[in-house]
């Protein structure tokens, strides 16, 4: 019986581990996502680029926005690729109402065997004509 105890007491001092030793986190950025909070306010195609007015809130850090495929773009004449976009503030927590232009290139989004292609970005209302050189 005494063994048993001493076992115990054995495992038990082995398991908490040495004391005063700091443990190693791994730091994340938790403020570098790509969903924060914007409104869109306009949204037009000119030459190869779509140019959009947005609006958000901060004020103390460097905003950005980015332009992605929403899937593959139709088989229809003219195809539709939809397209979303995307913030991230950086956890800028500021409270000025900021309203920027941002302009976004077109040419990956181009079908070679057409000249043009009509855009559906998300919470937008209407399909964008993006007419290009083949």
């Amino acid at each position: 019986m005494r063994f048993i105890w001493i076992f115990l007491l054995a495992f038990l001092t082995a398991c908490a581990g040495p004391k005063g030793t700091a443990q190693k986190h791994k730091v994340t950025d938790d403020h570098d996502t790509w969903d924060a909070p914007f409104t869109l306010l306009d949204a037009s195609v000119h030459g190869d680029s779509l140019k959009v007015s947005v609006q958000f809130g901060g004020g103390f850090r460097d905003h950005e926005f980015r332009i992605e495929s929403a899937g593959v773009a139709t088989k229809s004449w003219p195809r539709q690729q939809p397209l979303n976009l995307f913030h991230n503030g950086h956890g800028d927590m500021g409270r000025a109402l900021l309203r920027e232009e941002r302009s976004f290139d077109l040419t990956p989004f181009q079908d070679p065997s057409q000249s043009k292609i009509l855009l559906r970005l998300a919470d937008w209302p209407d399909l964008l004509d993006y007419n290009y050189q083949r």
